[in-house]
């Protein structure tokens, strides 16, 4: 599993989409799935046209595992999706879970939090 840092660069009402895939999985199998997601990200994802970055969460009763991943446009991730390796690692990783969310969404809105110190 990768344990690099990252800073996410998000950017409101541009053409970047984000994939919210929120997994239900047995919690005995929680590991394998992120196992799954983070090995499938390394070897295929890193080198398609329009990724960005990925992002995988593991909920702290081990009932979910969220996958958020940048994609440039929509078009380039609905490409992505046509592909032979990418429709095998989906089969693979949704035999692990019990159910899944992907659902496609545009970011409209950041915030962060206030800085203690003035400025």
């Amino acid at each position: 599993m990768s344990t690099s840092v990252t800073t996410i660069t998000v950017t409101a009402d541009t053409d970047q989409v984000t994939l919210v895939n929120v997994f239900t999985v047995d919690p005995t199998r929680q590991t394998e799935l992120v196992d799954a997601l983070d090995e499938a990200t390394r070897k295929i994802f890193v080198t398609l046209p329009g990724f960005i970055s990925a992002n995988l969460h593991t909920s702290l009763d081990g009932t979910r595992v969220i996958n958020y991943a940048q994609w440039a446009s929509e078009r380039q991730y609905k490409e992505a999706l046509q592909r032979a390796d990418v429709r095998e690692h989906l089969t693979e990783a949704t035999a692990v879970a019990d159910k899944w969310d992907p659902t496609l969404v545009r970011v409209r809105s950041i915030h962060h939090a206030q800085s203690a110190e003035p400025q």
